[in-house]
């Protein structure tokens, strides 16, 4: 991974000198790079329900680099009609740095009209309406509240058509499933050995846009379904399907911006990232049949800018349910969570995210308290 970093930061360094040296050449496209370099310290409290030992809280700093740091770069053709960003995220947490592909994707422009192959993310649960809560990546995977209320679907490698006006616009596309063969949950088991998973259709997405002023809106649906064949043998159902609807809403007035995303579907771990295996797998009941477990909920946050400084705050809400779960007492577990920051930026390339988070666990889907946590750190943000 060390290489690999090494070996695309040279490749980009390269490639912004030589560019400069054949303008003369009548150039075929231009190129940019930035860069966000991030650090977190803080204090992380676990109740006793969320730590190993299960018996005493535990509590502990920490100082790393979350993974949302990225190097990146980005092509444009002399017209703008062609483009392409390159983006590699960057981690060091617990003495071990790490890569990872976030971006890699190409697009060509007609119009209106958009076509877009690649490694990213799209319009469905959109980041234009991510909300501010930056710390605590490393430490319990929280980061904008995703799996709290924000639906995000993740990147992938897709096929997009997108149109779109300045008023509105709609966007398909046709993505990579993630889930893997392990995707019921505990208790269930599926012979890896003997079982075929495959998927007939990809996953796929329909996204709508719409301005107006200081709204906007990026309503959405996305489909995936899931297929195994146990030939002859088969005990339980031969598929299942993740679905879910977003309506995220944006809306600016002067210093002030309010942010909702509600969602609701079913089945979503190994599909939508930041959701557990133990709240939101399919479950199968004893005639063999797949149990749909039906999840919903959202977020809403307010940013209040006064010059460098901003305020802001957000509460996010999960219910889970699945009619399995009644075999331990009770078929439905609800989480939330909340958080409060307030960033301050010293210059336009450097800012500091000071942050206080909350989050309830409720109870697993065995019945058994899940406890609570709470985060308390600084965000140091290097954005060029």
């Amino acid at each position: 991974m060390k290489r690999l970093v090494i070996i695309a930061v040279a490749v980009m360094m390269a490639m912004s000198v030589a560019i400069p040296a054949l303008a003369a050449e009548a150039p075929t496209y231009t190129f940019e790079m930035a860069a966000r370099m991030l650090t977190d310290i803080g204090w992380d409290q676990q109740s006793a329900e969320q730590t190993r030992n299960k018996e005493t809280s535990v509590g502990s700093w920490f100082v790393n680099m979350p993974g949302h740091s990225y190097l990146q770069a980005r092509f444009y053709s002399v017209d703008k009609n062609v483009g392409g960003r390159v983006e590699l995220g960057l981690a060091s947490y617990n003495g071990s740095a790490t890569t990872s592909l976030r971006y890699a994707y190409g697009y060509w422009r007609v119009g209106n009209c958009r076509i877009l192959a690649g490694q990213t993310d799209n319009w469905f649960g959109s980041l234009a309406y991510h909300i501010q809560q930056y710390v605590g990546l490393n430490e319990s995977a929280h980061l904008l509240m995703f799996g709290w209320g924000f639906l995000w679907p993740g990147r992938v490698p897709q096929v997009q058509f997108t149109y779109n006006t300045e008023q509105w616009g709609v966007q398909f596309a046709l993505e990579q499933p993630t889930s893997t063969s392990d995707t019921f949950w505990e208790g269930t088991v599926i012979p890896a050995a003997t079982t075929d998973f495959y998927y007939q259709v990809p996953r796929m997405s329909l996204t709508f846009m719409f301005k107006f002023g200081g709204f906007m809106t990026h309503p959405g649906v996305m489909w995936s379904q899931h297929q195994y064949e146990q030939g002859d043998n088969l005990g339980f159902g031969e598929n299942w399907d993740t679905w879910a609807f977003v309506l995220p809403i944006k809306y600016t007035a002067g210093a002030f911006t309010l942010k909702f995303q509600g969602h609701y579907g079913q089945n979503f771990f190994g599909e939508i990232p930041f959701y557990t295996k133990d709240t939101t797998a399919p479950t199968v009941n004893a005639s063999g049949e797949v149990e749909d477990t039906i999840i919903y909920g959202g977020v809403i946050a307010g940013e209040y800018t006064i010059g460098k400084i901003m305020i802001t705050g957000g509460f996010g809400y999960e219910n889970f349910q699945n009619d399995q779960w009644s075999v331990n007492g009770d078929d439905t577990i609800s989480r939330w969570g909340a958080f409060i920051a307030v960033p301050y930026q010293f210059t336009k390339n450097f800012g500091v995210h000071p942050e206080f988070s909350y989050y309830d666990y409720d109870n697993n889907s065995n019945g058994t308290d899940a406890g609570n946590e709470w985060l308390l750190g600084v965000q140091f943000r290097f954005v060029f």
